[in-house]
């Protein structure tokens, strides 16, 4: 069962200071079934992600990010505009990993966040979709405190 967290490479790579430029660096969301990911997860892999009917190995772009501070609590989180979705698709998943496509070293395709679906979730011929929690301070899924 995976569980949800920002991956321990993530939190590596950001305190390097030169690897991410979020402005610009191209982050995909991809579905897994059973994979087992944890914060541990290094990078992307093909191994154990969904297939089926309007879905596409790697995944889809995230579109629309923005860096925000909540400075009365002082965190930093981020936010996307759009939630990762798969419209007239018939797909299992049990989790998703959202991953960094434009980064190449340390590690290619480093993973930077793991959300478990508490189980199986699937879709018939319909929309698939992750839905992101409400940005703020507290329920961003990537955030610095």
């Amino acid at each position: 069962m995976a569980t949800t967290c920002i991956t321990n490479v993530c939190r590596r790579d950001w305190l390097s200071g030169s690897v991410y430029d979020m402005s610009t660096d191209v982050i995909m969301a991809a579905l897994y079934n059973g994979s087992g990911h944890d914060k541990t997860t290094t990078q992307y892999s093909a191994t154990s992600e969904s297939s089926g009917t309007g879905y596409s190995a790697g995944g889809v772009a995230m579109s629309g990010i923005s860096e925000n501070l909540d400075g009365t609590n002082n965190v930093a989180f981020l936010d996307w505009s759009t939630d990762p979705s798969w419209a007239s698709s018939t797909i299992t998943a049990t989790d998703v990993m959202l991953y960094n496509t434009t980064v190449t070293l340390p590690t290619n395709n480093p993973a930077m966040y793991i959300g478990d679906f508490a189980g199986s979730r699937s879709s018939n011929n319909g929309l698939f979709e992750v839905v992101l929690p409400l940005p703020a301070y507290n329920t961003a899924i990537i955030r610095i405190a």
